[in-house]
């Protein structure tokens, strides 16, 4: 097969960001995916862009998910004007709400030292926050409003990424499982796939919760693991809230087409991905604790992923020690989506030894020398 720029190895959000920004920037790219693009973690997530309700201080892990939240609304205008498609972005804030002593205490902290950094967040008694939200239930006693959080409908961000990138000249192999990477002198130089080799001046591994499995290919460790995640749906219009609602509990989440997406169970190193009955009893009576108004919701369908998750619960960002020519993109937990904008682009900058406009050091494959995945 013809040589490629970049070759990227993963077709979920992450990688389809790598392969857009890439082909951007002027490069020839492939991407290759074992399955159906979008079809795993991307697929599956509310497309919650809550860069503040993620962070539990400050530090890199904050810098990161706030540039990426920034970038989402101009990457989601690029998009519309050049495929048509509408990510259908919405910023109306997330509501982390608390209905105990200690999730207040909790949640008191996070707008302690959001505040202090002059980020948007505004304490509210539980009456407030019902004045923000009516349909939030009698028993929140305080919440955390971050009006800058946002959301996208993710499956549609995933499709607009594919569409601009195919329009760009990106070669797309879905259905196309890599079997190995192609190495001469301490440099990998290329990828294996059923299809044959693909030669590479760049490869950049995207692969998800399988991404330590290729890594072992070349003698690396990456300490990635699956969190299966349940999530539901119900239809429901008008949306009882605006804002993403954040209980102790679960997630809700209201979409522009009439589905509140209520989410997600926890379950580190299972991988199968079917939801179980157990999981949307669990996600049902969480949702009705929240809002009880979802009573009368029609239940639509509930579906599963395998979130990437690393011990430090951060991704691995940049290029691996030992291997010229190899960078990875992966183990973004519950952020893959927040996180796609900046790890396409720094990611991409660095494929074709530019610096990247981020500092990627405190997530460098390094950083995470000798731990190990669950």
């Amino acid at each position: 097969m013809d040589a490629v720029d970049v070759a990227v190895v993963g077709g979920g959000v992450i990688g389809c960001s790598v392969a857009y920004h890439a082909a951007r920037s002027g490069a020839k790219v492939v991407l290759v995916e074992a399955e159906g693009i979008g079809g795993g973690a991307s697929g599956a997530a509310a497309g919650m862009l809550a860069a503040q309700a993620e962070a539990h201080e400050p530090g890199p892990f904050l810098d990161l998910l706030l540039a990426s939240r920034d970038l989402h609304g101009p990457l989601g205008e690029e998009l519309r004007e050049r495929t048509g498609l509408d990510p259908e972005y919405a910023w109306s804030g997330t509501l982390s709400v608390a209905s105990s002593v200690e999730g207040e205490r909790d949640l008191y902290a996070r707008y302690s030292w959001q505040a202090g950094l002059g980020l948007s967040a505004r304490w509210l008694s539980g009456e407030e926050a019902r004045d923000l939200e009516p349909a939030l239930s009698p028993d929140v006693s305080a919440a955390l409003y971050l009006p800058e959080d946002g959301q996208v409908n993710s499956p549609r961000l995933v499709q607009a990424l594919v569409l601009a990138a195919t329009e760009r000249g990106v070669w797309i192999l879905d259905f196309t499982r890599v079997t190995g990477f192609v190495t001469e002198s301490g440099r990998v130089t290329g990828v294996r796939t059923a299809r044959g080799e693909i030669p590479a001046g760049a490869v950049v591994l995207c692969g998800g919760a399988s991404s330590g499995i290729l890594a072992e290919d070349l003698g690396v460790n990456l300490p990635v693991y699956p969190v299966k995640g349940e999530v539901l749906a119900v239809g429901v219009r008008p949306a009882p809230t605006r804002a993403n609602v954040w209980g102790e509990r679960c997630y809700a989440v209201p979409k522009r087409d009439g589905r509140m997406i209520v989410g997600a169970t926890e379950e580190p190193g299972v991988h199968d991905r079917r939801p179980t009955l157990g999981g949307v009893a669990r996600l049902s009576a969480a949702a009705l604790d929240l809002i009880p108004t979802l009573k009368d919701a029609p239940f639509l369908n509930a579906w599963g992923g395998l979130r990437p998750a690393t011990p430090t619960g951060r991704p691995i960002l940049g290029a691996v020690e030992g291997w010229d020519g190899l960078l990875v993109a992966t183990g973004h937990y519950r952020n893959g989506v927040l996180l796609a904008p900046i790890t396409g682009k720094a990611i991409s900058e660095a494929a074709l030894g530019e610096a990247p406009s981020v500092d990627l050091r405190p997530f460098a494959p390094t950083a995470l020398a000798g731990q190990e995945a669950l």
